[in-house]
């Protein structure tokens, strides 16, 4: 692992990752938000549970994620039997695997459906498209709710994230197994940017840890033969400049 004191930044390679990232971001805010107490917390958890629902709509989804699942099985199924994936051995990692995908297949239609069925959440997401639509005086169902005990109001909304957990835990046990494969080496950018051939490499997800005094910025592009890392340094009122020096950095390359 590298070590601390280092910023790291993910950038997906294809748009399939790109989207699982997506959906674990929102999962963890939702779930921060969930662990607090307060009334702005658990209205917070609110939007976040929106976001996530919507992007958990894609029709394809399922699909997809299955197809993974399925793939790192049979990975997992040829390799040694006294094997470590992950660090655990490997039949622990081939029935979570195994688990995952069975629930992914039995997920009814979208995951996301219910919660768009639900009266109650798109009252309060429909008075969220006015600016303060929100108040108390606006939705005072929404300030009952607020004013019961924070222990209810995150049962309830565990219970109306639950229909996305297929979808969440799967997202983040394909990227916790993409993690887990990275191989990190010391890299440098010269004149701040760097090229990376993918030819013959199927690049899903790179890693780049900076140091953080080092103040500098990465962004990262990708098409089918070319990795371009390039990376810039913010002023004081937080506008990117390109740095032109040599930088050194470390890189995880996820195949």
């Amino acid at each position: 692992m590298p070590d601390t004191g280092l910023i790291l930044y993910e950038f997906p390679c294809s748009e399939k990752i790109r989207f699982y990232l997506r959906l674990e971001a929102l999962k963890q805010r939702l779930d921060w938000f969930l662990a607090l107490d307060g009334k702005v917390a658990h209205q917070a958890a609110i939007n976040a549970l929106f976001d996530l629902s919507d992007v958990a709509a894609r029709s394809d989804l399922k699909n997809e994620l299955l197809k993974a699942l399925l793939q790192q099985r049979r990975d997992i199924e040829a390799l040694p039997a006294n094997a470590t994936v992950d660090g655990q051995p490997a039949k622990t990692v081939l029935a979570l695997v195994s688990e995952a995908a069975n629930s992914v297949s039995a997920a009814v239609g979208r995951t996301s459906q219910i919660l768009r069925d639900n009266e109650w959440l798109q009252l309060i997401r429909n008075r969220q498209r006015l600016p303060g639509g929100t108040c108390e005086f606006d939705l005072p169902q929404l300030h009952y709710w607020l004013s019961q005990p924070a222990e209810i109001r995150r049962q309830e909304l565990l219970s109306l994230a639950q229909t996305l957990l297929p979808i969440t835990n799967a997202a983040q046990l394909i990227l916790g197994h993409l993690r887990a494969q990275t191989i990190i080496s010391d890299a440098v950018a010269e004149h701040g940017t760097m090229q990376i051939p993918t030819s013959g490499s199927p690049y899903q997800l790179a890693r780049i840890w900076m140091p953080q005094e080092s103040q500098c910025i990465p962004d990262m592009s990708a098409n089918r033969h070319t990795l371009w890392l390039r990376f810039s340094t913010p002023d004081a009122k937080h506008r990117l400049h390109a740095v032109h020096e040599t930088l050194s950095f470390r890189l995880g390359l996820c195949i």
